[in-house]
């Protein structure tokens, strides 16, 4: 009852600013369209968190060469940095659960750099090709290794440089695989907007973007 009053508040405001029943109908219709596609975002962010959880599970037979990056940079290619992070980071503590070695005080660690290598894939433009794709895996990898480090030389005891020169082997894997994975990021990215038709997100927000900008300039000065 109340959204039905509310509609119809919001419809004679419109009606007084000069806006057309067309128009009206049209801006409606682009509303809906874009929260439909906010809530698709959210159904492939819960799927990529879902997915690359269980693919570590198999995968943490090869030490150091996991999925969890390569879902948290394409989330956030696809959605922005804050998606991106959560991807990375919540993917991370749920896996946890699965693997050998578990939750700790390592966890914090761990969240940290996946949510930062979600984060630097928001960086990544639309039209990013495979030389991006790597650049970014590759700098993403490198920090994450780094805060891996940190975290290491702290419950070790160890220095910093100690810390990375015991883990050199694997931050070696680790570099090179995710840099490998990141090439098939430009056809994943293509996919997933083929499926969920994010790039419309862009035209509804333009033509709001109008049909407001209209309406703003036709709202009477008091």
């Amino acid at each position: 009852m109340e959204l039905k009053l509310l509609l119809k508040k919001k419809n004679k405001s419109l009606e007084k600013v000069g806006l057309t029943p067309e128009q009206r109908m049209t801006l409606h219709a682009l509303q809906k369209q874009k929260q439909l596609l906010e809530l698709k975002e959210w159904l492939f962010v819960g799927g990529f968190i879902g997915v690359a959880s269980l693919l570590r599970v198999p995968m943490q037979a090869l030490p150091n060469v996991e999925p969890l990056s390569f879902f948290a940079l394409l989330a956030g290619w696809l959605f922005g940095w804050k998606k991106g992070a959560l991807v990375g980071a919540s993917s991370l503590y749920i896996s946890n659960f699965l693997v050998l070695g578990g939750q700790g005080p390592w966890t914090i660690f761990q969240v940290a750099g996946y949510g930062l290598v979600g984060f630097l894939g928001g960086f990544l433009r639309k039209k990013s090709g495979m030389l991006s794709t790597m650049g970014i895996a590759l700098i993403a990898t490198v920090m994450l290794q780094i805060i891996f480090n940190i975290g290491w030389s702290i419950f070790i005891g160890f220095n910093l440089i100690a810390a990375m020169f015991t883990a050199l082997p694997f931050t070696i894997v680790h570099i090179v695989s995710n840099t490998i994975f990141a090439a098939a990021l430009p056809k994943a990215n293509k996919l997933a907007n083929k499926i969920g038709g994010f790039n419309e997100k862009d035209l509804c927000n333009t033509y709001i973007n109008r049909i407001t900008g209209r309406l703003s300039k036709k709202q009477p000065t008091e």
